[in-house]
């Protein structure tokens, strides 16, 4: 894995927030800088996580293989190519309190924020209308 895909999964591990996103955090690292990112012990702690502790275990196995994290598809292009583009923009909507529920559930079973969701959907959106227009 090149530093350039390691940085872009990274950044979209930290936009999902939550147990999920810090355990592929760790995972990712130890499959980026290997056996230099922490002890073999650790390693084979993290990787039995489950129960309670079963989203971080998941992210960190998922973070490990050197996938992209749960939720993104593998080509984070449009992630790359921003770089780490600072927030510098609000976008505020008014809807229907439970169409509001309907989202945050989902985001919530992606194990991710809602704005995050958001902005992964719209995301999506985008790309899928740009191959339609290819």
């Amino acid at each position: 894995m090149n530093e350039g895909k390691f940085k872009t999964y990274m950044y979209a591990a930290k936009t999902i927030g939550g147990d999920y996103a810090a355990g592929y955090q760790r995972g990712l690292r130890r499959h980026f800088h290997g056996e230099k990112f922490g002890t073999e012990a650790e390693h084979q702690q993290w990787l039995a996580l489950d129960g309670h502790r079963q989203e971080l275990g998941d992210g960190y196995r998922d973070g490990v293989e050197g996938g992209p994290p749960r939720g993104f598809h593998g080509n984070l292009g449009n992630l790359n190519a921003q770089g780490e583009l600072p927030a510098d923009s609000q976008m505020q909507i008014r809807l229907n309190s439970q169409v509001k529920a309907r989202y945050v559930k989902k985001a919530q079973r992606e194990g991710m924020k809602l704005s995050a969701w958001v902005l992964k959907t719209l995301d999506a959106a985008c790309q899928d209308n740009d191959h339609e227009n290819h």
